[in-house]
Parts: structure tokens; C-alpha cells; sequence
């Protein structure tokens, strides 16, 4: 049995010794050795992009509320100047005009209001969590629920406490510009270039989505048809009795629901494709025509937020949690019983075999140890009752020879 234990330890294992403790030592290693190689590279930098990102995306929100277009909701005649011909005026629009201001000033405001604080950290920790699970995924600790389980909460445990303080204190810092923002040339320059970047993107995206559009109504023909049925009747072209609920002309109403989408998305990206020539013009060179140029001002106004943002989070969330979650893991893994150690170690099926081989290999080598043990005193028994047996016969006959000697002596000396 040891013989067949031993060689299955050096072929299967290459003789290397292993125990619940050294295991959870060694994947404990590993898995923070990782996560100073994901604190090395997620830095401040790497933040900011995310949170530029998710401000980028607050901006085409509020764009897409206050400037662009929206989905149709039913096929009826289009009332008044529609959106791409109000917006096809604005590049020489009045700097007065009010209703500009207005947009633009409650757009503004909307922006610094929407709560970066929470945005930020909420953003800033949901990914630092992201990242703790991937390192989880690619450790040994995926094929342990409990160590999963243990980590997973440490980490949600830490970035609780810190994003609660963390949210309220990054709302004072923004709390200026709320009322009040100046932007620098430069500022305004890359505000300018960046959100030609943004609306390129969201003008892809618009395209994408009309071609899938057109898949889905069945080809490009009948796309046109639907489409070119539904401007005539938001024209005026032709008028429609009901509310077309069960379609109208000669085209059902899954299909017309589908053609109102395409018509928005097409209106959409001859929005962004307008606005993308005036974002280039002469006039939106200058930061005094913010007005006539809402897509860059709004956008250097979420770039100055994620500056201060990013500089925030990095000092006192991002610092914070590289320190304390490695220390967090030791102390919550050295508190383990025996019992638990033995139990965090078997739930993975190789680790288990491994241990049940070591451990089999050691006992087999103590009972060994104890039946050679058990022989060599068994064996020293057997030479000690020898022995006592031959003394006691030598002394037998040495009592007995001492005996005849003292009658002798008695008797005395005879001439015969």
C-alpha cells in the first residue's frame, strides 16, 4: 500500500508536498500578487476614461432631450417647423435668442446637478468590483464558492464605507460649478474635438441600427416603401381615418410600428451629421458662441466635472481600497478554524485527491513506522528473556557448587 501511495505521489505530483494551510497560503499569494498587478495599471488615468465616458453619455441624453429629435409615437401629420429644420437655423441663430439660452442654460444645469458624486463613485466602484470578480475567475479561488464569497465581500465591504464618504465630499467640490462656469480656450478647443469624436460614434451607432431596422422589415424595398408611406402621412400627404392600429396602407401595424423607428433613427442621423458641420464651423471656434455650439460647451463643462472627479476618487477612494484589501483578505483568511482550512481546500476535486494522497502516504508511513517500532521492542523483549534465563541457570549451579565446597568443609580433611 505505501509503495503504491509513494509512486502515485511522485508520478501524479512530482513528490510535492502540500497541506489545507500551504494551499490557501499559496493561492492567497497569488491572487494578491494579481491585484497589485491590476492596482499597478487602473489608475487615475484609467478612470478618467470611464467616467468621461458616462458623462459623454449624460451629454447625448441631454442632447437628445432638449435639441434632437424623438421617437414617433403614432402616425399622425407633424405640427410646426420640425426638429432638423429648427436646428438646420441654429448655426445663424441670434446669440439673444431665448429659447436657445434657456436649453442651453437648463441643460447646464441639469449637468452639474445630476449628482457626480454618486455617479462617480457608484461608477468608480461598480468597476473596481468588476475587476476583484475577474481576478477571482482567473485564480484558484474559482473552484472555491466559500474563499468567492469571502473576497467578494470584503471587497463590497470596503467600497461601501468608502464611496458613502467619498460621494458626499466630491458633491462639495462641484458644488462652484453650479453656479457658475468659465471655460479656457484650451478647454473649449478640446471640448471641441472630443465631442466630434462622440457624435461620430453615436452617428455609427444611428446607422447600424437603421440597417438592422431594414433586416428586420424584410429588405431594403420594402423599407422604402413603409418609410416613404409614413413621411406622406406626417405631411399631410395622406390622411388616415383611426388610429391605424390594425395598419394602414396595405402595410400591418408590426410593420408600421418598425417604419416609425426607422424614420426616427434616419431623422436622428441627419441630426448628428448637421450638427457635425457646425460643431466644424468657423463660428464654434469660438467659446463666446456657446449658445450656437451647445455640444461643446456641454461637453467641456463634463470634462472640467471629470477632472475633478478623477483627481478625487484616485486620493481617496482608489488609494484607499489598494490598501485596505489586501489586508482585509489576510485577516479574514489566517481567522480560519482547521476545520474550515480542511473544508476550503477539499472543495476543489484535484486539490482534494492531491491532499487525500498525502495524507494516505502519511499514514501508511506511520504505521509502518510503528509495526518496525513494535517489532524492534518485541524483538528486544525476546533477547532480554534469554538472557535472564541463562543467568538464573549459572547461578543455579554456582549455589550448588558453593554448597558441596561448605559440607566439605564441615566434614574436614580424611586421609581417604
Amino acid at each position: 500500500e505505501l509503495t503504491e501511495a509513494t509512486y502515485e505521489f511522485k508520478v501524479q505530483y512530482n513528490e510535492r508536498p502540500l497541506s489545507a494551510e500551504s494551499y490557501l497560503a499559496e493561492s492567497l499569494d497569488a491572487f494578491k500578487h494579481s491585484f497589485k498587478g491590476f492596482s499597478d495599471s487602473f489608475g487615475r488615468h484609467q478612470l478618467r476614461d470611464i467616467l468621461k465616458h458616462e458623462l459623454d453619455q449624460q451629454v447625448l441624453n441631454l442632447l437628445a432631450s432638449r435639441y434632437w429629435n424623438r421617437p414617433l409615437e403614432d402616425l399622425s401629420a407633424q405640427e410646426g417647423e420640425g426638429f432638423v429644420e429648427s436646428l438646420s437655423a441654429l448655426p445663424k441663430a441670434d446669440p439673444n435668442d431665448q429659447l436657445w439660452r434657456l436649453k442651453l442654460d437648463a441643460s447646464s444645469a441639469s449637468l452639474t446637478k445630476l449628482g457626480i458624486g454618486r455617479l462617480a463613485t457608484t461608477v468608480a466602484a461598480e468597476c473596481l468590483q468588476a475587476h476583484v470578480e475577474r481576478l477571482i475567475s482567473s485564480s484558484t479561488f474559482n473552484a472555491h464558492p466559500f474563499a468567492q464569497t469571502a473576497i467578494t465581500q470584503a471587497a463590497q465591504g470596503i467600497l461601501h464605507d468608502l464611496a458613502y464618504d467619498t460621494s458626499d465630499e466630491l458633491e462639495i467640490c462641484v458644488k462652484p460649478y453650479k453656479h457658475r462656469i468659465d471655460l479656457e480656450d484650451s478647454e473649449w478647443t478640446r471640448g471641441r474635438e472630443n465631442v466630434q469624436k462622440v457624435l461620430r460614434a453615436e452617428l455609427r451607432d444611428c446607422e447600424d441600427a437603421v440597417k438592422a431596422v431594414e433586416a428586420e422589415m424584410g429588405g431594403k424595398k420594402r423599407f422604402k416603401d413603409v418609410v416613404a408611406f409614413i413621411d406622406k402621412v406626417r405631411k399631410g400627404d395622406i390622411n388616415l381615418e383611426g388610429n391605424s392600429s390594425g395598419g394602414a396602407g396595405g402595410f400591418s401595424a408590426a410593420l408600421l410600428a418598425k417604419g416609425r423607428e426607422a424614420v426616427f433613427l434616419r431623422d436622428r442621423a441627419d441630426i448628428l451629421r448637421m450638427r457635425l458641420l457646425a460643431i466644424k464651423s468657423k463660428a464654434c471656434a469660438n467659446k463666446n458662441n456657446k449658445y450656437i455650439c451647445p455640444e461643446i460647451f456641454l461637453d467641456a463643462v463634463a470634462d472640467k466635472l471629470t477632472t475633478t472627479a478623477d483627481l478625487f476618487i484616485d486620493a481617496e477612494l482608489l488609494s484607499k481600497f489598494y490598501y485596505q484589501f489586501p489586508r482585509a483578505l489576510d485577516s479574514k483568511f489566517r481567522s480560519l478554524s482547521p476545520q474550515q482550512l480542511d473544508q476550503f481546500a477539499r472543495e476543489d476535486p484535484k486539490i482534494r485527491r492531491h491532499l487525500d494522497v498525502v495524507h494516505r502516504k502519511e499514514l501508511l508511513e506511520h504505521v509502518l513506522k510503528e509495526m518496525e517500532a513494535l517489532k524492534a521492542l518485541e524483538a528486544r523483549e525476546k533477547r532480554a528473556g534469554r538472557g535472564g534465563r541463562e543467568s538464573a541457570s549459572r547461578l543455579s549451579e554456582r549455589d550448588r557448587l558453593g554448597d558441596e565446597t561448605s559440607d566439605r568443609r564441615k566434614r574436614g580433611w580424611g586421609l581417604f
